[in-house]
């Protein structure tokens, strides 16, 4: 295994826990170890990456509530039989390409694209300035000739990443563009959902009536730095869209 990915970087500013439990993961993913056998102690941890037990212990933390490990107590920590799974749909910008491997038609149109000063809580929420401006993407996607989603994202991105429509129904995903074209890309976003009823505008575009249920989906988007570079706010058709997640203990 490269041993670059194994030594925590302290010049980055990704904090350091995030670092430990990324490598963390590359050697559990890469150990062909006994499962029954625990990972390295808290203590081990702190001695091997000169830190103090804070950030090691969120570490562990978020590797258990992903599923990667878990804790018994007065025993260890010890990695899963089975690792967690992230099919394509669960990554950023990854829906479209998820839907046509299940088998589904699927379609993707951008319904508006192009610079503007985003309404004021939006530049709020991305640390804007005055005037400043961003790209905005307004995308609906299909399923069987049937709107599931409707999509605005609005991006801090250089000016000279200006991509039509036409290039992104191509690239199906304007994340993707933007590592290809820029290589500015996207490690995570901070996601808030919940089910309210449907505004004019949005039952127009998801073709139901005014007041029906729908999932809203709320998402700061992080690069691998750990820089916020924009928010999205995804309409879900309540009927067609079902969120599944694992809780661990």
């Amino acid at each position: 295994m490269n041993k670059q990915i194994l030594n925590i970087d302290r010049s980055s500013s990704v904090p350091l826990y995030k670092q430990i439990k990324e490598i963390l993961i590359e050697e559990i993913r890469a150990s062909d170890s006994d499962p029954l056998r625990p990972i390295s102690t808290e203590e081990e941890l702190v001695q091997r990456f000169h830190v103090s037990r804070a950030p090691v212990r969120q570490a562990l933390k978020e590797l258990t509530n992903e599923g990667y490990v878990y804790r018994e107590r007065a025993k260890g920590t010890f990695p899963m039989r089975q690792l967690p799974v992230r099919p394509p749909g669960l990554e950023l910008g990854g829906l479209v390409g998820y839907l046509r491997e299940q088998g589904m038609e699927s379609k993707s149109f951008v319904l508006d694209i192009g610079r503007m000063e985003p309404p004021n809580d939006i530049s709020s929420i991305l640390g804007l300035e005055p005037n400043d401006k961003v790209l905005k993407v307004s995308r609906l996607i299909l399923v069987q000739e049937k709107p599931l989603v409707w999509t605005q994202t609005y991006l801090c991105v250089p000016e000279d990443f200006q991509p039509n429509a036409e290039q992104l129904e191509e690239a199906e995903s304007v994340f993707m563009l933007l590592e290809r074209e820029q290589g500015i890309s996207l490690s995570r976003g901070e996601q808030q959902m919940w089910a309210t009823a449907a505004s004019i505008e949005e039952a127009k575009k998801l073709s139901i009536n005014d007041g029906e249920p729908v999932l809203i989906g709320e998402t700061k988007l992080y690069t691998h730095n750990d820089r916020l570079i924009g928010w999205r706010r995804a309409v879900h058709r309540a009927d067609d869209y079902k969120y599944t997640f694992t809780v661990n203990r």
